[in-house]
C-alpha cells in the first residue's frame, strides 16, 4: 500500500514539473515579445514577425458575438451552469466556442490579413455576468450595471453560492472590436503578386485531377465516339485542355493582388498572439507570469523537501 507521505512527493512532483513547464513557455513568451522588432506590413519579412495595428473588418462584414449580441471581428464565450453536489458547488462549461473568420489590419503601410485560429487572445475586452437562462439577456450584457446581472466586489460571492431562484448560469465573453489598436505576433506570410507561382506542369497536373474526380463530366466533354472511355486520341485532347487552363490559372495568380497572411506559425514552439495590450504591457504580463511560476517553484521544492523529511 503507497503511504500518503509517497503520494505526497508523487503530487508535488507532477505539480513542479508542470510549474517548470508553465514557467519556461511564460519567460519564452517574454523574450519573443521583447526581443523581435516590429515589422512593417508592407515590407515584413517572410516568417516569424511581429505587427500592429489598427483592426479593420473582414471581406464579409462584422460578426455577432453569440451571447452579447454585439458586433465584432472576434469573439470566444462560454455559457456555464452551477451545480450543487450536497455542500459542494461547481461551475460547469455547457457550451463554448470561438470564431476563426479572418479579419484584417492596417498598420499605415499596407492592410494585412489575421487569420485567428490557434492564437492567444489577450484583450481588455472580456465580459462576465450572470443570469437564470442558458441563454442570456442581450439587453443586459449590453448593460451590466444592471441589478442581479453583472456582479463584482461585495455581491460576487453571496450570487454564485446563494441559491435565490432558479438555476445560475454563467456567461463569459471575449470579443475583439473594429479600429481597436492591436499587437500580433505569428507567421507572416505574402500571397499573390506573382510570387511562389507554380511551374505549368504542375498546374496542368492539378487541373487533370479536379476534372478525374468528375469522371461522368470528363466523358461527356471529351468522349467523341461515346464509348464510355478515353482513348488514346481522347486522352491527349483532355492533356492539351488541361494545359491550356493551367495557363490561364498561373496568369491569373501573376496578376493577382498581394495579400499579407500573420496565422499560427508552423513551429509549434513558436506562439501566436493577439493582443489589444501593447507589446510593454503584454511583455510585463508575461514576465509576472514567469515569476509566479518560479515562486511557487520555490514552494513546491520546500513542500518537496518537507515529505522527504518526514
Amino acid at each position: 500500500m503507497i503511504s500518503e507521505s509517497a503520494i505526497g512527493i508523487m503530487l508535488t512532483l507532477a505539480a513542479a514539473a508542470f510549474t517548470l513547464w508553465k514557467g519556461f513557455a511564460c519567460l519564452k513568451h517574454y523574450r519573443l515579445i521583447t526581443g523581435t522588432p516590429t515589422s512593417r506590413i508592407r515590407s515584413a519579412h517572410q516568417g516569424y514577425v511581429e505587427i500592429t495595428g489598427h483592426i479593420i473588418e473582414g471581406e464579409y462584414g462584422p460578426l455577432i458575438a453569440p451571447l452579447s449580441g454585439r458586433e465584432c471581428v472576434w469573439y470566444r464565450y462560454s455559457v456555464s451552469h452551477l451545480q450543487s453536489s450536497g455542500k459542494t458547488k461547481h461551475w460547469r462549461t455547457e457550451r463554448s466556442g470561438e470564431s476563426d473568420i479572418w479579419f484584417q489590419v492596417n498598420d499605415g503601410t499596407a492592410t494585412g490579413l489575421i487569420d485567428p485560429a490557434g492564437a492567444t487572445v489577450r484583450t481588455v475586452n472580456t465580459r462576465t455576468w450572470y443570469g437564470d437562462t442558458p441563454n442570456p439577456n442581450k439587453l443586459a450584457a449590453h448593460h451590466p450595471n444592471k441589478p442581479g446581472m453583472h456582479l463584482s466586489g461585495f455581491n460576487l460571492n453571496k450570487l454564485l453560492f446563494t441559491e435565490l431562484s432558479g438555476s445560475r448560469y454563467r456567461y463569459q465573453e471575449t470579443l475583439l472590436f473594429t479600429h481597436e489598436q492591436i499587437y500580433a505576433l505569428g507567421q507572416f506570410q505574402s500571397v499573390g503578386g506573382g510570387r511562389h507561382l507554380a511551374p505549368l506542369q504542375q498546374l496542368s497536373g492539378e487541373v487533370i485531377r479536379e476534372w478525374k474526380q468528375s469522371y461522368n463530366d470528363l466523358l461527356q466533354r471529351f468522349d467523341k465516339n461515346n464509348d464510355k472511355k478515353l482513348d488514346m486520341q481522347e486522352w491527349s485532347d483532355v492533356q492539351q485542355a488541361a494545359q491550356k487552363e493551367a495557363v490561364q490559372r498561373r496568369t491569373d495568380m501573376a496578376v493577382a493582388p498581394t495579400m499579407h497572411v500573420l496565422c499560427c506559425p508552423n513551429d509549434n514552439n513558436n506562439p501566436f498572439l493577439i493582443s489589444t495590450f501593447d507589446e510593454e504591457k503584454l511583455a510585463t504580463r508575461y514576465g509576472w507570469y514567469a515569476l509566479t511560476a518560479l515562486l511557487a517553484l520555490i514552494g513546491e521544492g520546500a513542500l518537496l523537501y518537507h515529505f522527504l523529511m518526514n
